[in-house]
């Protein structure tokens, strides 16, 4: 397979919203108060009132389910969701992979509605941050 960079997305978190151990796992929710995108075909930045909805494994993985609305610099509106894995245990951990999806109305952004892309991201003191790659 070949890739080529799409963008990378910096996200700023709100304090983690742990709802306890359900039948599922341990579900953690990881408010998205703002961030910022950036690659060489968009870039802006990322809308408050997203989330990644998570839950935590009996064995210590966490399964993502990211949801967020990014705003370009000149105005377009991309819903952004991604599902992946992160396990902080992995041999050369942390290991932290995602696969982005995009929706746009926006005709300039619509390739992103017709592309398959993967992540891998890591945890900073400022937040995640996540380098996405387009599939070809």
């Amino acid at each position: 397979m070949h890739s080529r960079p799409l963008m990378t997305l910096r996200l700023s978190t709100a304090p983690t919203q742990n709802i306890g151990a359900g039948p599922q796992g341990t579900r953690l929710i990881f408010p998205i108060t703002g961030g910022r995108f950036d690659g060489d075909r968009l870039r802006g930045k990322v809308l408050p009132g997203g989330a990644d909805w998570v839950i935590q494994r009996a064995d210590g993985v966490l399964e993502l389910d990211l949801r967020i609305t990014l705003e370009t610099d000149d105005g377009a509106l991309i819903h952004m969701t991604f599902e992946g894995i992160r396990d902080d245990g992995a041999p050369g951990a942390p290991y932290l992979r995602t696969v982005p999806r995009f929706e746009t109305a926006h005709a300039k952004y619509s390739f992103l509605n017709r592309l398959l892309a993967l992540g891998s991201g890591e945890i900073r003191a400022d937040g995640p941050v996540h380098t996405i790659e387009e599939i070809l």
